[in-house]
Parts: C-alpha cells; sequence; structure tokens
C-alpha cells in the first residue's frame, strides 16, 4: 500500500520560531559583546592603568563563572522563554545604570560593582537561551543551527569592536545607552517568542538547587568524551582570551584611537564569518573529531605566533588565519553536545560545560594588565602562547576526540 512521504521539514529561514530566537540570541549576544569591549577601555580613559580595567573586567566574568550553575538549575526548573526576556530586561537596566554612573562622576568602584551586577545576569540567565534552542529546532537540525549560530557570532564579532570604538568617539554615557537599548531590544524579542518552553523535570524528584547542579554536573563528568573536550576547550580559551584581550588593553595604553582597536575583533570576526559560510557541510559530511582537533590547533598555534609577529597588521592577519577553523569546530562540537544531553538535565549540563571551559577566564584581563604593568607586551603574550600549547598537545594525544564520527553517526542520546 502506497504511504506519502512525511513533509520534509522546512529550512531554518522559514521558520519564525527560529527566527525569533535567533533574533533574541543575537540581540543579548551583541549588547554583551559591546559591554564587554568599552567597559574596560573607559576605565582606562578614566584612570591610564590596564591592571585595574583588567581587575574591573575579571570581576564580570568572575561573577558570571560563580553564577553559572545556579543559571543552569534556573533553566531546568523555569520556563525558559521567561528567562530570556528577563535576562535582556535586566541587561539593559544594568547597562543603563552604568552610564548614569559615569555621568555622575561615581568612578572606577561604581563601574566596578555595576560590572560584576552584570555578570551575575549572564550566570543566572544566560544559559536560557541556549538550552532555548533545543526546543526550537530539531535533533536533525542542530548541526545545521549551530552551523549558523557560528555565522551569527562571527557577525557580531565582526561589528562588536568597531561598533563599541564607534560609540566611545561619541563619549562613554552614548556608548553604555546604546548598548541598553540593544539589550531591550532582546527582551522584547523574547516577549514575541511562540511554543512550549515549560521545563522537562519530574518536581517529586527536586532537591535543593546545590544538588541539582551537582547532578548536572556529575552527569556530564561521566562522559568520557565530553569530558576531555571540556578540559582542552578550558586550557584554550584561557590562552586565547588572555592573548587577545593582552592585545586590546596594550593597545589602548599606546593610546591608540579606539575605533583602530577594534580592528583586532574585526580580523576575528572577519575569520569567523568567512570560515562559518562552509561551515555547515564541514560538520555534515567530515568527521567531528578532525573538525575540532584542526579548528583548536589553528587558534592555539597563531596564539603561540603572536609575539614572535611584527607590527600591527601582520598581527592581524595572524589571528585572522588562526581563526578560520573555530565556526567549524565549535558547531561540530555544540551540536554534538546538544545531541547528546537529555532535555531534563540540559540547562545544568550547558552551565557546567560554561564552568569548565570558562573557569580559568576570569584569569585573562588580570594576565593581560598586570602583565603589562609588570613585563610588557612580549613577555604577556609568551605567557598566552604557551597556555595555548599545552592545550594543543592535550588535543593531539587524546585519540577519543580526535576520532568522533561525522554527525549520521553520532551515538543515541541518552534518555
Amino acid at each position: 500500500m502506497y504511504r506519502p512521504a512525511p513533509p520534509a521539514t522546512p529550512s531554518l529561514w522559514r521558520q519564525p520560531r527560529y527566527l525569533t530566537w535567533l533574533l533574541t540570541d543575537t540581540a543579548v549576544g551583541l549588547a554583551t559583546q559591546v559591554q564587554s569591549f568599552v567597559l574596560p577601555l573607559i576605565v582606562i580613559l578614566l584612570t591610564a592603568d590596564p591592571a585595574l580595567a583588567g581587575t574591573v573586567a575579571a570581576l564580570g566574568v568572575g561573577a558570571r563563572v560563580a553564577t553559572t550553575l545556579l543559571g543552569g538549575v534556573l533553566a531546568d526548573r523555569h520556563d525558559l522563554r521567561r528567562l530570556m526576556v528577563l535576562s535582556g530586561a535586566l541587561g539593559a537596566g544594568l547597562v543603563a545604570l552604568m552610564a548614569l554612573a559615569y555621568a555622575a562622576g561615581l568612578g572606577v568602584t561604581a563601574l566596578a560593582v555595576l560590572n560584576a551586577l552584570a555578570g551575575i545576569r549572564a550566570g543566572l540567565l544566560g544559559v536560557a537561551s541556549d538550552a532555548a534552542l533545543k526546543q526550537v529546532v530539531s535533533s536533525a537540525q542542530l548541526p545545521v543551527a549551530s552551523s549558523a549560530n557560528q555565522a551569527r557570532d562571527a557577525a557580531v564579532q565582526l561589528g562588536a569592536g568597531p561598533a563599541g570604538g564607534a560609540l566611545l568617539v561619541l563619549g562613554p554615557v552614548a556608548a553604555l545607552l546604546s548598548t541598553a537599548v540593544v539589550f531591550a531590544t532582546s527582551a522584547l524579542s523574547a516577549l514575541a517568542l511562540r511554543g512550549d518552553f515549560r521545563p522537562d523535570r519530574d518536581p517529586s524528584t527536586a532537591g535543593s538547587a546545590w544538588r541539582e547542579a551537582a547532578d548536572g554536573v556529575r552527569w556530564l563528568w561521566g562522559q568520557q568524551v565530553l569530558r576531555r573536550i571540556l578540559c582542552v576547550a578550558m586550557l584554550l580559551n584561557l590562552g586565547l582570551t588572555s592573548g587577545v584581550t593582552t592585545l586590546v588593553y596594550g593597545l589602548g595604553v599606546q593610546g591608540l584611537d579606539p575605533a583602530r582597536i577594534g580592528l583586532v575583533t574585526t580580523a576575528i570576526g572577519s575569520a569567523m564569518l568567512l570560515g562559518a559560510v562552509a561551515a555547515a557541510r564541514i560538520v555534515q559530511d567530515v568527521p567531528s573529531g578532525i573538525v575540532a582537533t584542526v579548528g583548536m590547533a589553528m587558534a592555539g598555534l597563531s596564539v603561540a605566533a603572536l609575539p614572535f609577529v611584527p607590527g600591527f597588521w601582520p598581527t592581524l592577519a595572524v589571528l585572522f588565519v588562526g581563526t578560520l577553523g573555530a565556526p567549524a569546530c565549535n558547531a561540530a562540537l555544540m551540536s554534538y553536545f546538544m545531541h547528546l544531553v537529555p532535555r531534563r538535565l540540559l540547562g545544568r549540563a550547558l552551565s557546567g560545560a560554561t564552568l569548565l571551559t570558562t573557569g580559568a577566564v576570569p584569569l585573562s584581563p588580570v594576565i593581560a594588565g598586570l602583565g603589562l604593568a609588570w613585563v610588557g607586551l612580549t613577555p604577556t603574550l609568551m605567557t598566552a602562547g604557551a597556555i595555548c600549547l599545552l592545550a594543543v598537545l592535550a588535543l593531539l594525544v587524546d585519540r577519543g576526540l580526535r576520532t568522533l564520527p561525522r554527525p549520521a553517526d553520532w551515538p543515541e542520546p541518552q534518555a
């Protein structure tokens, strides 16, 4: 008997729910990037002290990392859409308060406190948008969606630096208030998101927040391949962030125009955008282990080479080439992760992964700021490069990571 074939899943770009989610996530990502770019430079404008700027930035990153596990519990306990609305609204309010604090002359202490509160917002509420993606698209579309997100992230990276630099030319208050508007756009977009984003959990099994957070981390740590991926990513993120932050702070101390400093992130964003063009096909057809190995090795080796590269433009070229493989790498690993994690644990697993991969990142602005103040640019870049080389070495000796299959051959997700 003839049975008609099931209808094909429509393209992501024809799914209004995905497009609304994308706008929400993009707006909050852009606002966060611009805030992270302009605030340390505002502190340098006020004090001419890169170490103090690094400390203020580290407070925000540290607050986010410290609260991210609780954020995973919130994402698994509550409606994700409501959390996304709250995230955008609080982001807008906090950045607007930064603008008022600067205009009122309250100084660096007020900016540092508000940046720490902004980090807490990101830690408690930032995971909700990532977790919602699994409710927006099917499991089969996760590699394509992750690749599209890499292209989006590249565009954000490409625009955040120049936008932040251009806004700083208009003044710190204009830069911060414009960022608040983008945060508010995210909240309004989340209000328009349709679908069921309620938690998938049995209330009778609920425990304390810390116990539930520990359950997510315990599950994650029990997945051997995921555990290895996260450990390599932790080292690599620390080295990469330290290297790029050192460049940005160093250029700020040298008195370069903020718009030119923004070209550092422009170079990285341009490479991300170019790499993202081919990411969807690469992620589908090439074994995920090869994609991840090549992408992470390229990024790590590029930072290791920075201390030996003469001049501003050659430095941007090295960063550009080193970043080309990152979109496919990130898409492969993120979609593999999302595929394996059951929905009931997704928020906690995402927050646990964030904690493991970014737990050391608060050291990056400290390494950059203190390194520039104590030993100068080249030795600080060499420190970042050494960390990246350790990550590349760990990557090359890990056969389990290198031999991950392509998406069609991934194991079935757990219930």
